[in-house]
């Protein structure tokens, strides 16, 4: 049952993902402020985010939040609960580059610290492996977002 739920929210994160990456314009990038900020290598990062909260078969759920800069550089984390606390990211982040290399979370932790009806805030930090190929790692670190929206 471990592994139905690992692959749907992998599943989730892709399509959060492909969706957030299908944007043709930089007036079609989330909305609001830049409510994302982050060390990539330790150079500064901003963005704004959107999350969506999705029900699946089985009363589980996909919780998944996604950041994008002008740039088309990009984050995403999937969690399968919908709670404040701490999650392991290893497996469950992405970061991708502005020339969309796509690196998975190989390490690190995503802490939800207010979840307030629709809007969601927390930090988070990770390290990640290009997902084809080989490639340098890369480190992401005093990462934090302020009241994202969320999506239901």
């Amino acid at each position: 049952m471990k592994n139905w739920i690992d692959i749907l929210s992998k599943v989730a994160l892709l399509g959060f993902f492909i969706a957030f990456m299908a944007c043709s314009s930089e007036d079609e990038l989330p909305q609001g402020s830049l409510n994302v900020e982050a060390k990539i290598n330790g150079v500064a990062w901003k963005g704004s985010g959107n999350s969506r909260i999705t029900s699946l078969p089985g009363g589980f759920k996909a919780f998944a939040i996604g950041a994008g800069a002008t740039d088309r550089s990009s984050f995403a984390f999937t969690m399968t609960e919908e709670r404040t606390g701490t999650f392991n990211m290893a497996g469950n982040a992405v970061w991708t580059t502005a020339d969309l290399v796509v690196h998975n979370a190989t390490s690190g932790t995503l802490n939800i610290t207010k979840l307030d009806g629709n809007k969601v805030s927390g930090t988070f930090s990770f390290t990640a492996r290009p997902a084809l190929g080989g490639g340098a790692e890369v480190t992401i670190t005093e990462g934090f977002f302020t009241d994202i929206n969320i999506m239901r």
